[in-house]
This record gives C-alpha cells, sequence and structure tokens, in this order.
C-alpha cells in the first residue's frame, strides 16, 4: 500500500512539474497597442472653454533699429592722416573736426594760387590805367586836329574871300552913291550944254560942269573896280596854300580818329586782363577747397560708432575712416506684409518690444510708408518713429511691433489652440458625456444591478476664422457653438467626429 502511494506521489509530482514547465514556457500574450489604448479608455487631450469677449483687429510687424542720421566719414582726396581725433564712444558735434590730412601740399598751392592771383590783379591795374591814358592821349589828339582843321578852314575862307561883307556892303553902297552922282552929272552937263548953245552962258561955266561929269564917271568907274576886286576874291596862290592847309588838318583828324581804336584794344586787354584774375579766383577758391578737404568733419551730432584709421595711415577718397550715428534718431524698421500693408496708414500708433530691452514695451507712430516693396518676399517696409526713447536702444537691435487696427466687441471667441486646420477647412472639437450603461454583480446580497459609465467623446464643428490675436479667435455667424462648451486643445490633431477622448487631468 505504502508502495502504491509512493507511486501515485511521483506521477503527481512528475505531471505537476510537467504541468508548471508547460504553463512556464507558454507564450506571453502581447501588450495592448497605443491605438487599443486609445480606443478602450480614449484618446487623451487638453480642453479649454469658449467664451464671448472683445478682440483686437492687428498687424504684426517685425525688423530692426535703424538710425536716420547715419553716416560715414571719409576723405574727399588722398593723402596721409595727420591726426585723428576721436575714439569709439565719443559724442561729437555737427561740423567738428574728426581728423586731418597733411596740409603741406595744400597750403603750397593755396600761397601759389595767392601769388598768382596778386599777378593778375597786378596786370588788370596796368591794362586799366593803360587804357585810361591811351584815351586820354587819343581824345586829346582828335581835338587837336579838329582845332587845327577849323583854323584851315577859315584861314581858306579867308583866302577865298579876303573883304569882310561889311567891306563888300560899303563897296556896293559907294558903286550907288558914285551912279547917283554920275546921273546927277550928266542931267548937270545936258542942262548947262543947252544954254551954252543959247549963249545963255560962258564956255568956261560950262567948262566945270564938264569937269564935274568926267570926275563923277571916273569915281563911278573906281567904284565898280573896287565892288568887282572885293566879289572876285584873293588871289588864286592864297586860294590854294589855304585849301593844302585844310586838306593836311583833314588828314591829321583821320589819322587822330584812327589812332583812337587803340582804346578797343586797351578794352580788349582790360577784358583779357579781368578773365585771368578769375581764373586767378577760381584757382585760389579751388586751392581753399583743397585744403578745408584735409579736414574730416561730421556732418551730424552723435557719437563715434566706430573707427577705422590711424594717424600716418595713407587714405584714398572714399575710404571708411570712422561712422557716426545719432542715437536720438533711432526709429524701427519693419517688414508688413502685402495683405497687412493695405490696413495701416501714417500716424497709426505701434506697440513696439524690443528682444534685448526685456520688460519693457515703448510706444510708437507709424512715420512712413515705403511705397514699393520686395519683389523676393513681397514684404513693404515700415517706418516707425519711437517715443521715450531709451539709452539702452542701439541701431542692429531685432524689433517686434503690433498695430490694433480695429475692436471687434462681444463676439465668440475660441482658444486659438482650439482650431484645426484640415485641407483648407477650419474645425474644433466639442467635448460632451458620453453615457454607457453597464451589467454588473452587486457584492452584496447576491444581487445584479445596473452601472452608468460617464465617458467624454467630441464633436466636430466646421468653423469660419474672422480675427484673431495671440490666445483667441473670433469665429463667424452663425454657428452651433455657445459659450461655455469645452473644446479641444493639445491633441486635437489626432481626434475625429465621435471617438472617445480621455481628458487630461
Amino acid at each position: 500500500m505504502r508502495k502504491i502511494i509512493t507511486i501515485v506521489l511521483i506521477v503527481v509530482v512528475v505531471v505537476g512539474g510537467l504541468t508548471m514547465a508547460a504553463i512556464k514556457n507558454k507564450p506571453k500574450a502581447p501588450p495592448p497597442t497605443t491605438k487599443e489604448i486609445q480606443a478602450d479608455q480614449g484618446i487623451p487631450i487638453e480642453t479649454a472653454v469658449i467664451t464671448t469677449g472683445n478682440i483686437e483687429q492687428s498687424v504684426e510687424i517685425t525688423g530692426s533699429l535703424a538710425a536716420l542720421d547715419q553716416v560715414t566719414l571719409s576723405s574727399k582726396v588722398p593723402g596721409r592722416l595727420a591726426a585723428v581725433y576721436v575714439r569709439e564712444g565719443d559724442s561729437i558735434s555737427a561740423g567738428q573736426v574728426v581728423a586731418m590730412l597733411d596740409q603741406d601740399d595744400a597750403k603750397r598751392s593755396l600761397e601759389s594760387a595767392q601769388e598768382g592771383m596778386q599777378s593778375a590783379k597786378s596786370r588788370l591795374s596796368q591794362a586799366r590805367t593803360t587804357a585810361k591814358v591811351t584815351k586820354i592821349q587819343s581824345d586829346a589828339a582828335i581835338m587837336q586836329a579838329k582845332a587845327s582843321l577849323k583854323s584851315a578852314k577859315a584861314r581858306f575862307e579867308v583866302a577865298k574871300s579876303p573883304a569882310r561883307s561889311q567891306e563888300k556892303l560899303v563897296a556896293e553902297n559907294r558903286v550907288a552913291a558914285a551912279k547917283a552922282n554920275l546921273d546927277n552929272k550928266e542931267a548937270d552937263y545936258k542942262r548947262y550944254k543947252q544954254l551954252l548953245d543959247k549963249g545963255a552962258i560962258s564956255e568956261s561955266t560950262f567948262d566945270m560942269y564938264k569937269t564935274q561929269l568926267t570926275i563923277a564917271e571916273t569915281d563911278y568907274k573906281t567904284a565898280q573896280e573896287q565892288l568887282a576886286m572885293i566879289k572876285e576874291g584873293g588871289r588864286s596862290e592864297d586860294v590854294e596854300t589855304a585849301q593844302a592847309a585844310v586838306d593836311v588838318a583833314e588828314e591829321a583828324l583821320r589819322s587822330a580818329e584812327a589812332n583812337a581804336s587803340q582804346n578797343l584794344l586797351r578794352a580788349e586787354d582790360i577784358k583779357s586782363a579781368v578773365a585771368m584774375v578769375g581764373q586767378a579766383q577760381a584757382a585760389v577758391s579751388l586751392a581753399r577747397q583743397q585744403l578745408s578737404y584735409t579736414y574730416i568733419k561730421s556732418p551730424i551730432l552723435g557719437q563715434i560708432s566706430s573707427r577705422t584709421a590711424e594717424a600716418g595711415q595713407v587714405v584714398s577718397p572714399g575710404q571708411a575712416l570712422a561712422s557716426v550715428v545719432n542715437l536720438g534718431s533711432i526709429y524701427f524698421k519693419g517688414d508688413v506684409s502685402e495683405k497687412e500693408v493695405v490696413n495701416i496708414a501714417v500716424g497709426q500708433q505701434v506697440n513696439v518690444k524690443i528682444d534685448a530691452v526685456t520688460g519693457k514695451t515703448f510706444g510708437g507712430t507709424v512715420a512712413e510708408i515705403y511705397p514699393s516693396g520686395s519683389e523676393t518676399s513681397r514684404n513693404f517696409f515700415v517706418r516707425i518713429a519711437i517715443s521715450g526713447k531709451s539709452a539702452d536702444l542701439k541701431p542692429g537691435m531685432f524689433a517686434r511691433g503690433n498695430i490694433v487696427t480695429s475692436v471687434h466687441r462681444d463676439v465668440l471667441l475660441v482658444p486659438k489652440d482650439a482650431i484645426d486646420q484640415r485641407s483648407g477647412t477650419s474645425m474644433v472639437f466639442v467635448v460632451s458625456d458620453d453615457l454607457k450603461t453597464l451589467k454588473a454583480q452587486s457584492a452584496k446580497k447576491g444581487k445584479k444591478v445596473a452601472r452608468v459609465e460617464i465617458r467624454k467623446k467630441v464633436t466636430r464643428y466646421d468653423v469660419t476664422a474672422l480675427t484673431e490675436d495671440y490666445r483667441y479667435v473670433e469665429i463667424a455667424s452663425p454657428n452651433s457653438l455657445k459659450v461655455g462648451d469645452v473644446v479641444a486643445t493639445a491633441g486635437r490633431q489626432n481626434l475625429s467626429d465621435g471617438v472617445k477622448v480621455l481628458l487630461s487631468k
């Protein structure tokens, strides 16, 4: 009997060992997949609540700070730097000398030009004096020639008519008187001749009247000869001599007037001398300008932002020597897309944030909208004037701006993270309860009771987004959404209409 029991125990142990080995070596079931877990428990999501309120429509701008007054200083002429008077960070005023080139050559050129101008002025003075003397001499020669000609003509007239007009008048009067006396004596002669023939008078008395007639005839003839002589004029040789003198005087006048053309030559000399003075003055001005170019001055006030040259260095025209920036002219130069630029106008207020200046927002105003955009990015530049400038603002700092273009009040607002985009359609998933009744055995008194399990599911709603800010999106009406609806945010990409979800704690 004991043997049988032993055999049974051995069989039991063997069978048990084999059973245990079989159980141990049995393949394990694979762990549930994520999809299976989500199908059983729900897709994990985070949620937010739909609300109402005001939303601002704004335009975001990014860009960098720049300065309106910023120049790079350089020399206009080549030369060696004699001195550089500034260092980085130095404050300078407009017109201040920043550096100076060696001036020896420029000064010598100026001195030479000034000497040339003095020489030109001396030649001009000499030309004017010569012209004045020449005019005085030519005027005097002409006056003298005219006087000589006048005198010669007067002598010529005298030679042609030696007698004066009064003498001619007297001679004519004498002829008339002699003629009257002759006529009277002829009358007496005829009357006394008749008396003699009648014997009324003696021969001696008649002879007296005859003598008187002869004297009267002689006087009349003499008077006529004298008048004829006066009318005939001077002798021919005297007239020829006087005419020759007139011809000589006229030639002398022509010669004097011809010599007066020297005045024109003197005037040309003056013009030439004036031109030379002008050229000399231009040379002096150019030399002074070249000397002024040896001073490199700042056209603006500001601070030295960089210095790239040292004394003793040979520089060429246009080579950068230093840069000046006016920190008071800092502005924000931002980029705006072509779709948004139509919503911006000069004068709009801008909130500006500088990444390098944390925790501070600067006020700004749209000062200028550039008329043309970039052909590559299709963006437009906007210049924004910054108010309340700080010494911390530097050109080149990255900046962001926000321009509020309008405010929509009391509108339905959906959290921005709840909007999902699929194939060009905007949608949200609203979370609701999904009730499920289960049969379960109660542990008390062996009775079966019904248990209700409350799970969560989502419903898809297509929406049209209008305006958005960094938190919310305005949804167009009408729609099926309402205030207080819970919408999925994180994890929404994995959702579809009616799926079970698991809310994150």
